[in-house]
């Protein structure tokens, strides 16, 4: 009786420690390939965030965005890597897009004043209480389409 407990119970721990280390090694899949969940514009993604947070969360968040806009800016820092601001230079509110690292050539390509469409995962919005602007975030972004 003793026997078979033991086997089930080492089976039991070898299947969590198989499971585990399959999690641990997971890679994240590249939004470049993966279908948007919601395609926008620039202007309206912050026109939602801005209207009301709660509801475009409900809508945005966790999804994968596909967004077109003019990029305000490109940021690259110490460590290499990229965010792509996008938004009207006009208004202080935006859209801070990091971008995956296998896209950073895409990224380092792009220029401020011309337009671009990017695919990311909505992870939240940085609401501004005063007066400098709010961020709609997006990770893992991919570059889908450069124009000038």
């Amino acid at each position: 009786m003793i026997l078979p407990l033991t086997v089930l119970v080492v089976l039991g721990v070898l299947f969590g420690i198989w499971k585990g280390l399959g999690e641990y090694n997971r890679k994240n899949e590249d939004l470049a390939h993966v279908k948007a969940d919601v395609k926008i514009s620039t202007a309206k993604l912050i026109h939602d965030y801005e209207a009301n947070d709660s509801l475009a969360n409900e809508n945005y968040l966790g999804k994968v965005i596909e967004v077109n806009g003019n990029i305000k800016k490109v940021e690259r820092d110490e460590k290499g890597f990229y965010t792509v601001v996008l938004g009207d230079t006009l208004v202080h509110s935006s859209i801070r897009c990091s971008v995956d690292t296998v896209h950073n050539a895409d990224a380092a390509d792009l220029r401020a004043g011309s337009s671009t469409t990017l695919r990311g995962a909505c992870t939240g919005f940085n609401k501004d209480d005063m007066g400098l602007g709010s961020d709609v975030i997006l990770n893992r972004c991919a570059v889908i389409i450069k124009k000038d």
